[in-house]
């Protein structure tokens, strides 16, 4: 039986109500190590997971640290493109036509990087959203 007795609070913002009460399950210690490894991997407790899948939620898996090193190195290009495009809209017109000998290149440049640099940042905020346990169970003929 898998032994879950911490009281945690709801993460829910529409109750703020402690879990204390408990229920078990049988498991085998093969089920038991892949609910583990599954609740590890989306970083939630195997309560929380647990009842995020009873409630038809599924969490997300969380980063790998060669994931999150990846992913801080695209934060890193993130961040030169932004200080690129700032120090090329600090140019004077005749230093960025002398730098790219054409100002419709240089504009359609300068948009094509504002929207990589979006992209990675909504890329960025969904990854490091957390996991969260639904307020309200959702029925499967809803």
């Amino acid at each position: 039986m898998i032994q879950i007795k911490e009281d945690i609070e709801n993460t829910s913002d529409s109750s703020k109500e402690t879990r204390s009460v408990f229920i078990g399950a049988k498991v085998t210690p093969t089920q038991k190590e892949h609910i583990k490894s599954l609740a590890g991997q989306c970083s939630m407790t195997v309560s929380d997971y647990i009842l995020s899948r009873a409630y038809n939620f599924k969490p997300k898996a969380r980063l790998t640290k060669e994931e999150a090193a990846l992913l801080q190195n695209l934060d890193d290009c993130r961040s030169d493109l932004i200080k690129y495009t700032s120090a090329l809209h600090g140019m004077s017109t005749k230093q960025r036509m002398a730098m790219f000998n054409q100002i419709p290149f240089m504009v359609g440049w300068l948009k094509e990087l504002g929207n990589v640099a979006e992209n990675v940042c909504q890329f960025l905020n969904a990854v490091k959203e957390k996991n969260k346990i639904p307020s309200n169970p959702k029925s499967e003929e809803e």
